[in-house]
């Protein structure tokens, strides 16, 4: 059995008629489903009874990149950097990430998805690095393609990311605007660019908490690198859902002969 692996999506309008349409990067669904997993995609749902008879059926959760979290989220006042934000957003991925810390369930934050579970855990953000973290690093880098490598990453060794990514060094590409300021509540850095942004962090608290500020959706099939991240991830959701499914077997009444 291939593990079930939720990934919020937006929000939107589509065509002329603005019709309400919710959609996803296509990059995480194809990312996730090379990996070995099935990508389930997770709307805003009016009724949050919906939401919590989907969620114990998840194996995992793929947090991912997008607009900004609102500054109320951390108690900061909203800089005039502050792209577009969405609340519905910000109160759907916040649940959910909630719900997998909760229930160790496995979690990967990718760029908004590392700030949104940052934030879940009571950390704050810096809204605008080039105004709040001046630097000769440029971190967004919109003009060009997505998966143009810019900058080196220094990973932590001996950390779960070093020990996936087998590397010390990387080169990534880069398209935020907002990082990591203060580390929420059992998260610590296992990575940072030169410049000291914090590129990488994860959990020791739990069975696989893992985030990364840059976008490996858009270099796994180029990078192998990327591909062993994507890869860890969901056979942590396969030994996740290995333990649910031993667990009901357990719960089961035996069998009269």
């Amino acid at each position: 059995m291939r593990p079930l692996i939720g990934i919020p999506c937006r929000a939107g309008v589509r065509g002329q008629e603005k019709r309400p349409v919710y959609h996803g990067n296509q990059a995480y669904v194809h990312a996730v489903e090379n990996a070995g997993g099935v990508p389930i995609l997770i709307p805003f749902m009016e009724d949050p009874a919906s939401l919590h008879a989907l969620l114990p059926r998840l194996d995992g959760i793929l947090l991912p990149g997008g607009i900004d979290v609102h500054p109320y989220r951390y108690n900061a006042e909203v800089h005039e950097a502050v792209r577009e934000v969405d609340p519905q957003l910000d109160e759907l991925e916040l649940t959910l990430a909630d719900w997998a810390w909760q229930n160790d369930v496995p979690v990967l934050g990718i760029c908004r998805g590392m700030q949104l579970l940052n934030v879940s855990r009571g950390g704050t953000l810096y809204q605008d690095l080039p105004s709040q973290y001046p630097s000769d690093i440029a971190h967004s880098n919109r003009e060009q393609s997505r998966g143009a490598l810019v900058h080196e990453i220094n990973v932590i060794p001996e950390s779960r990311m070093h020990q996936i990514l087998g590397e010390t060094v990387i080169v990534v590409n880069s398209l935020h605007h907002q990082s990591v300021n203060d580390l929420g509540e059992g998260l610590v850095v296992s990575g940072a660019a030169p410049d000291g942004v914090i590129e990488l962090i994860e959990s020791p608290e739990r069975s696989f908490v893992l985030a990364v500020q840059c976008h490996p959706e858009e270099m796994y099939r180029e990078y192998p690198i990327w591909s062993r991240l994507f890869t860890a991830f969901v056979n942590a959701c396969v030994e996740r859902m290995s333990d649910q499914l031993e667990t009901i077997e357990v719960m089961l009444p035996s069998k009269v002969s």
